[in-house]
């Protein structure tokens, strides 16, 4: 089973983190997938400049930028083909520094 961890810190709220989780239900519900993943929200990831951010177990990996469109594709792409979006993934300079 996968387990999404879908950002809810006060930048990814404001970023739209609430239709990407809206979008995110509606495509695991139309790929047949809702008894498959889990969808779950965390607090901040640490990649605040460029939520929303949305990391997937197995395999640890975060998207960002998350968009309704991109949530999506992320649903078709990599957790139903099994192809995770590099292009969409973070990187470790994206990553907030101490404060």
């Amino acid at each position: 089973m996968h387990k999404l961890y879908l950002c809810h810190g006060p930048r990814c709220s404001a970023r739209g983190a609430e239709a990407a989780r809206r979008a995110l239900e509606r495509a695991l519900w139309d790929a047949g997938l809702l008894g498959a993943v889990e969808l779950l929200a965390s607090g901040c990831q640490d990649h605040c400049d460029h939520g929303p951010n949305l990391l997937i177990h197995p395999g640890a990996c975060r998207y960002v930028g998350l968009t309704p469109e991109r949530a999506a594709a992320i649903v078709a792409r990599h957790l139903r083909d099994g192809a995770p979006i590099a292009e969409w993934q973070a990187t470790p300079a994206m990553r907030r520094g101490p404060s």
